[in-house]
């Protein structure tokens, strides 16, 4: 499956990604309780870790997934070293913040064009038990919709 995620990866960055296009982002596959995460060690380690749980996803729902992962990554460049290192320490101890990073991650996703491959996601992780806690923090099915309509991107 890694050869898989690596695949799309290459595609949405070559795609949508200029920004990504000369970084190396190592692709992990491990077991963990959500479906993907991304990480920065700046200067130049930067990694997408996908859940084994996120194997069982159709390409079109992965591209929703892997695109709001590199936004994420995106974003890191667009924040610097310093602002990187203050989200990265505030993103598990403020629910706020987290609240807010994921919020804007998935509006730059929707302003990339994923917009339906994030709802469908969505859709599958607002009926996930192991999502329960957390998806309060991601857009809702509306807001996607809503936001995406509004931009001109549905």
């Amino acid at each position: 499956m890694k050869e898989k995620y690596i695949k799309i990866i290459e595609g949405l960055i070559s795609e949508s990604f200029p920004t990504l296009q000369d970084k190396k982002i190592h692709v992990f596959v491990l077991s963990f309780r959500y479906y993907a995460c991304s990480i920065w060690f700046p200067p130049f380690m930067r990694f997408v870790v996908v859940s084994k749980r996120s194997e069982r996803f159709n390409d079109y729902i992965l591209r929703g997934l892997l695109a709001h992962e590199l936004c994420h990554q995106e974003r890191y460049i667009e924040m610097g070293v310093i602002n990187y290192l203050k989200l990265a320490f505030k993103f598990f101890i403020f629910k706020v913040v987290r609240a807010y990073e994921e919020n804007a991650t998935d509006r730059l996703t929707i302003e990339k064009g994923y917009a339906k491959q994030l709802y469908e996601l969505s859709k599958i992780k607002y009926q996930d038990q192991k999502h329960e806690k957390i998806n309060k923090f991601y857009l809702s099915l509306d807001e996607i919709k809503s936001y995406a309509k509004k931009i001109g991107k549905w």
